[in-house]
């Protein structure tokens, strides 16, 4: 199957929803309505089902680093553990056009990534009944 390849530098451009996905998550209202203006960056390196994404600050600083290949569950790390965090599994879907982050367990959080036509790189949420949708572009 012949997929996409998200490697690059990334960096939020605009998030909807995002406080309200954040909460939902299980982080604090003070830490969740801070997270709001953080602009997330992404440094990802993906080679055939194996991948290494590197969380950055807006200017560019690491925060932390996750390593994962397709299929193989993983606990990913979050800054400062701001956030719950349960096993995931990563696959890709639509043909091996987007990638899906699915938590194992009684969570029910979904995390669909795709490679816009234009280039962005666009990030579906889903918790319940919360959905976030993130764009990020190439820094």
């Amino acid at each position: 199957m012949a997929t996409v390849n998200f490697t690059g530098k990334w960096i939020e451009d605009h998030a909807d929803n995002k406080e309200a996905m954040l909460k939902k998550l299980g982080m604090s209202e003070e830490k969740a309505a801070g997270a709001v203006a953080f602009k997330m960056g992404f440094d990802i390196v993906h080679e055939g089902d194996n991948f290494t994404m590197t969380m950055l600050t807006p200017d560019g600083k690491e925060l932390c680093v996750n390593n994962f290949t397709m299929g193989v569950p993983m606990k990913p790390t979050v800054p400062d553990d701001s956030l719950p965090v349960h096993e995931m599994v990563m696959s890709y879907i639509e043909g091996g056009k987007a990638l899906r982050a699915k938590a194992t367990g009684d969570n029910d959080y979904i995390d669909d990534t795709y490679l816009e036509p234009n280039g962005d790189m666009r990030v579906v949420q889903k918790a319940g009944d919360v959905t976030c949708t993130t764009i990020y572009k190439k820094m």
